[in-house]
């Protein structure tokens, strides 16, 4: 039978976090009204006059074996130097990785345990004030490219110039993680990081089931290694677990999020 969504498959037991939590001294105001300059991590659920969607179940006691991967900000290269916008959605967006969040395919809350990769983003960018937040990827695509802000990618290799224009902050999208019909048939979406500065690496954040962070597998809602599919389809590493062999995850572009920041 055919998984029906992005890396959607049974469900996982005793996932929990890895990495640090993240901090963000240079923010004056954190999200929700969290401050990030207290040298302790409070929990969003602590902020002031939070939205009920914006709540943030409390981190899960840690398993023996680890399926979700974290970062903090200080592990990303030039984080102080991105525009506080940007900024403030990747320390959200990394404090969730720490949450021990499941894969779960229709959820865009937290409060239920996992969401999945179209829901975490329009979570993030929902929490972060953004007006008519497209649902789902396909329909994400259509609000970047439309607004000029789509940067195709034809190449398959990492050191494509074609990546050139790529920021922390900027929407990520492939095609053929699922089977589908709708046009255009844009599959995945996920938030680009920038660069681990620990391993030189381009890395991310989302939702999935089976793409790696440090040659490890991971699932729900974690940081990614971004890495260019290639020629040749490796399990797991690529492509998101799926029963149809036949399909072949591709990525197609990036773009940066309309109304976030005036750059591009």
């Amino acid at each position: 039978m055919m998984v029906l969504a992005v890396g959607l498959c049974l469900p996982k037991v005793g996932r929990a976090q890895t990495g640090g939590a993240m901090t963000d001294p240079g923010l004056q105001g954190g999200l929700n009204g969290v401050t990030n300059s207290s040298p302790t991590n409070a929990p969003l659920s602590a902020a002031t006059n939070p939205e009920p969607s914006s709540i943030l179940p409390s981190p899960t006691e840690p398993a023996e074996q680890s399926h979700v991967a974290s970062l903090a900000t200080s592990d990303l290269r030039d984080y102080e130097e991105l525009p506080p916008p940007v900024r403030r959605l990747i320390a959200h967006a990394l404090e969730l990785t720490t949450l021990n969040l499941g894969y779960k395919y229709g959820s865009s809350d937290p409060k239920n345990g996992g969401m999945d990769c179209s829901g975490t983003v329009y979570y993030l960018l929902n929490d972060a004030g953004l007006k008519d937040v497209p649902r789902d990827s396909s329909e994400m695509y259509r609000w970047v490219w439309t607004q000029g802000r789509f940067q195709a990618v034809v190449s398959t290799n990492d050191d494509t110039f074609e990546l050139a224009l790529l920021k922390p902050g900027d929407l990520l999208f492939w095609t053929g993680t699922y089977a589908i019909d709708r046009d255009p048939p844009v599959t995945h979406v996920m938030i680009y990081l920038g660069i681990n500065r620990h391993t030189g690496r381009r890395v991310m954040v989302g939702a999935s089931e089976g793409r790696q962070f440090n040659s490890k597998s991971r699932y729900g809602v974690s940081v990614f290694d971004f890495t260019m599919p290639g020629q040749k389809r490796k399990p797991h590493a690529d492509a998101e677990i799926t029963s149809d062999t036949t399909l072949t995850s591709r990525f197609i572009g990036y773009g940066s999020i309309p109304g976030l920041t005036l750059d591009r």
